[in-house]
């Protein structure tokens, strides 16, 4: 959530709109008694609240600065475990009238839900879920939004049972694009004994990878059965890579694959600058989401994938609703459902795409829909 709203506000400020990013739950600050005024590398207006301080104490300053700034709009990301551990959010909800006072326009992104809306989940979990769905619901009483906002179809329809009309603003890669492909740096990973291969051996690896994390309940059959097949068919060597903060269960994941795989080769390399991510990503043959099917249009890693112009294998589709949905599928044609075998698929090839920062798309739609709500006074902000 916070690489999509540094994104976004990057990508704002880029088409001529003054910008403040607000962080109302920072738990990374050291100092846990004072706000912390700034601004990012990319010159993003920063605000960052401590978690250590009362939301009374919090939302007060923070009403403030935005008197102070003088925006024409707001946008509230709403992710309940971004402000409350269990996300409960009913403590915060008794401050945000004050919040929603201080700009007179609000839109809100859904980035995250309630839990517990699949099927087969506990009691404890549908109990909760209902309370956060309650707190939701309260936290958009307070602010009195014009614009409601979601990345996903599914989410889309859940917010509608709560009587809430959401449309989808798709998620922009949080990536830029680096224009050197960084084609020799690759090409030395899949080589041996420290020798890069030569460009015209390129073709005989196919080379698939996760960016980001590897969530617990993630599986790797039936696709890595499919790729086994591909390369039984065609003689190419599989690398499977991964690059980013995997989480703990992605790291014992990841820990079990290369003994189940022997005839793959496994490399991970964590955390890596913007500019070398860039050229990982526009480098990899397929890329491997780990995110439900359903879910997929939230995941910032697979939208930075689709930015790099790569095919994205989506191989779970384990979101089952409790509630009967009218839900789309995702539309992009470089999403490819991976639930079964996909063999023939990868054997038939892939038409990629031009790589692309889609963050300014995403900026200047985000404007275009605020001004069909009301016309922007003055210059904008």
């Amino acid at each position: 959530m916070g690489d999509y709203t540094l994104s976004l506000a990057a990508a704002l400020q880029g088409i001529g709109h003054e910008v403040l990013v607000v962080g109302l739950n920072d738990r990374w600050l050291a100092d846990q008694s004072a706000v912390v005024s700034g601004a990012n590398s990319e010159g993003v207006l920063l605000n960052r609240c401590p978690q250590g301080l009362p939301y009374s104490v919090r939302i007060g300053r923070v009403a403030a600065r935005l008197r102070d700034f003088g925006a024409d709009w707001a946008s509230f990301q709403m992710s309940c475990y971004a402000y409350h551990p269990k996300g409960l959010i009913f403590g915060l909800n008794r401050h945000l009238p004050r919040l929603a006072a201080a700009v007179e326009n609000w839109q809100v992104m859904f980035q995250e839900l309630w839990i517990a809306f699949n099927r087969g989940v506990s009691l404890k979990e549908r109990i909760v879920g209902m309370l956060q769905r309650y707190s939701i619901k309260g936290g958009v009483r307070a602010l009195r939004p014009k614009l409601f906002h979601t990345s996903t179809p599914l989410f889309r329809a859940l917010l509608k049972t709560i009587g809430i009309g959401a449309s989808i603003l798709p998620l922009a890669g949080s990536i830029p694009v680096n224009p050197d492909p960084g084609t020799e740096w690759f090409q030395g990973l899949l080589g041996t004994g420290g020798a890069p291969i030569a460009a015209d051996q390129r073709s005989g690896h196919l080379v698939v990878g996760f960016f980001g994390a590897i969530y617990p309940n993630w599986e790797p059959e039936p696709f890595f059965s499919s790729l086994r097949k591909v390369m039984q068919k065609t003689g190419r060597k599989i690398t499977i890579l991964a690059a980013g903060r995997m989480g703990r269960g992605g790291e014992e994941i990841w820990g079990r694959l290369a003994p189940a795989y022997p005839d793959f080769r496994f490399q991970k390399f964590g955390e890596m600058s913007f500019a070398r991510v860039s050229q990982y990503l526009r480098n990899l043959d397929i890329g491997i989401a780990a995110t439900p099917w359903l879910a997929i249009g939230k995941s910032s890693a697979t939208a930075a994938m689709l930015d790099h112009g790569i095919p994205v294998m989506v191989t779970r589709n384990d979101s089952r609703p409790r509630q009967r949905l009218q839900i789309d599928s995702p539309e992009n044609p470089l999403l490819i459902l991976a639930e079964h075998d996909v063999t023939e698929r990868i054997l038939a090839g892939f038409t990629r795409h031009e790589p692309r920062h889609t963050a300014r798309d995403l900026a200047e739609e985000f404007v275009r829909r605020m001004e069909q709500v009301k016309p922007a006074p003055g210059a904008g902000r």
